[in-house]
């Protein structure tokens, strides 16, 4: 299945879940029964299936080094746009931390998972866990504190936001590593077909889940700076991270696939970043539904590009 086909299921798939809260039959609320289902159960299990599959190189290592400095040139980007558009402090912590930060997991990894043969599956598993888990639980918290309430206690707050490191997903990345360095490259059949069965509900759930919490609340009201942040993480996303990669030396489906991963949208957890530290939430909101959206039409257009 190619890109372009992934995607438009997931356009389909987000509709359907618009649909479902529309006429009343899910509502907002039920999103975190989703979002718990994809970290504790399906999330791992296809984060498990990769990596004790894969072929493991030891530029592996240099993934997530390439995905911290893609956000350390994306901030900045975000910082410029604020600047230009004469946002208030919050305003611009929101689009730093929208611009710098990219959804990789719940939407890159599932959609680049969901397309197959024609990425580097242990490549986006490196760049998402190591990567964007690691940025999620440290630079987002620390610039959103900093623009947003800014209160020295947070610091405590921060600290306790890095047991997200721990969540399950990371617990199957460190199983599949020991199981594949110790020459195990194939579950035993009771354990491999649940496996399976459940890594290929990731692709589903959270588009579901997409449709379910998407709000559109926050755009007229700020539709430049949504704008100029879609263009920075969808369109600048993806050069910055081809030219960042290639100066680290990949190449092949390894540099398609983290070109792919810097053009994806503004990662989901930066909204609850920011509502935690008072950043403007309809605007963060507005930010992750637009460019979600606009990131299916423009992936297999990136996608094109870079194969």
């Amino acid at each position: 299945m190619t890109l372009f086909n992934t995607t438009f299921a997931a356009l389909v798939m987000i509709a359907i879940g618009a649909v479902l809260r529309q006429r009343g039959i899910i509502k907002r609320e039920h999103g975190d029964i989703l979002v718990k289902l994809t970290l504790y159960v399906l999330l791992p299990a296809l984060v498990l299936k990769i990596l004790v599959a894969a072929e493991l190189h030891w530029n592996l290592l240099l993934v997530p080094i390439v995905a911290f400095c893609v956000t350390a040139v994306m901030a900045p980007i975000g910082l410029l746009i604020a600047r230009t558009m004469h946002l208030g402090r919050a305003a611009t912590g929101a689009v730093i931390i929208t611009t710098g930060v990219a959804n990789t997991g719940f939407f890159g990894l599932p959609l680049i998972a969901a397309s197959q043969t024609d990425f580097s599956l242990s490549t986006a598993v490196m760049y998402d866990a190591l990567g964007t888990g690691i940025l999620i639980w440290t630079f987002s918290p620390i610039v959103a504190s900093w623009f947003g309430r800014g209160e020295v206690e947070d610091a405590m707050t921060i600290r306790e936001g890095l047991k997200g490191l721990l969540l399950p997903p990371m617990w199957m990345l460190i199983l599949g590593l020991v199981l594949n360095l110790s020459g195990v490259h194939d579950l035993p059949d009771f354990i491999e077909f649940p496996v399976e069965y459940l890594a290929a509900g990731v692709l589903p759930v959270v588009m579901l889940y997409a449709g379910l919490v998407l709000d559109w609340s926050g755009i007229a009201g700020y539709w430049r700076v949504i704008v100029g942040v879609s263009i920075a993480r969808l369109a600048i996303g993806p050069v910055v991270a081809f030219l960042i990669a290639l100066a680290f030396g990949f190449s092949g489906v390894q540099l398609d696939t983290i070109t792919v991963l810097g053009g994806m949208p503004s990662g989901m957890m930066v909204l609850v970043m920011g509502a935690y530290y008072r950043l403007p939430v309809d605007l963060i909101a507005g930010i992750v539904a637009v460019t979600t959206v606009l990131a299916l039409l423009t992936l297999p257009i990136v996608t094109v590009l870079a194969l």
